[in-house]
């Protein structure tokens, strides 16, 4: 039986699912409303204005990543909550809207992951490549078949 310590012993793990958010992130797009009249990046907001922040394009934007297109976990190295700084990094959000259930999100995500790749060898059992699909949320093109192979 695990506990949450022992995902400790799991930081490759946490970088991995970092970086699946980054390429994959939940939602492909967030919209807000302003409240008020405001000024961003020198332009002017006026209030009711609608805002879309797309965290799929600022997650692959080459001012704010090494080689965006890359699957690079290693960009995560020491860093436990990267979507706290920064701004370039919003899967789940950023501020006082943030998403309630991150936090649980990726304790269950690390948690689960971590069971299952302990016990398995994890494999995609398909020829066609699986493409993400963006919709309210990322989605996948096809449902992915794995195989698993007791360890």
């Amino acid at each position: 039986m695990s506990s949450l310590d022992d995902l400790l012993n799991w930081p490759r793990l946490r970088q991995v699912l970092f970086e699946a958010l980054r390429l994959y992130p939940p939602a492909a797009y967030i919209s807000r409303e302003a409240i008020a009249d405001d000024v961003v990046a020198g332009e002017p907001v006026r209030a009711g204005t609608q805002a879309w922040i797309s965290p799929w394009v600022l997650h692959r934007h080459r001012k704010h990543w090494d080689c965006p297109t890359a699957f690079k976990p290693d960009r995560f190295t020491g860093k436990l909550s990267p979507w706290t700084g920064g701004g370039a990094f919003l899967p789940f959000g950023a501020g006082p809207r943030i998403c309630i259930g991150s936090t649980f999100a990726m304790a269950e995500a690390h948690i689960m992951l971590a069971t299952l790749l302990s016990r398995f060898r994890v494999a995609l059992d398909a020829a066609r490549p699986v493409l993400p699909v963006a919709r309210i949320t990322t989605a996948p093109s096809d449902e992915p078949r794995f195989r698993l192979e007791r360890i």
